[in-house]
């Protein structure tokens, strides 16, 4: 096990703004995902149901897990209160 801590880059300043250029319609198609958006907020570079599958996914296409931005898309059709 590597005792290395690696510093975590510093979230692009427009991220934000990025972020909010998505629609509704085009995260609609995530709703119930864990999602991975870029540092910059322009992409989502992955998804999934089950946030460890997502870090598979994003080890396989060459992306450190700890290099994106985790993010979660609620389904709209379901509550959350018990």
């Amino acid at each position: 096990m590597s005792s290395e801590i690696r510093p975590a880059p510093w979230i692009d300043a427009a991220f934000i703004e990025n972020q909010r250029r998505f629609s509704a319609e085009a995260l609609a198609r995530y709703q119930g995902q864990h999602i991975a958006w870029s540092w910059d907020g322009t992409q989502i570079l992955a998804a999934d149901a089950d946030r460890r599958a997502l870090d598979q996914k994003l080890r396989e296409a060459g992306i450190d897990p700890l290099a994106v931005i985790h993010d979660f898309v609620d389904d709209p059709n379901l509550s959350c209160l018990g």
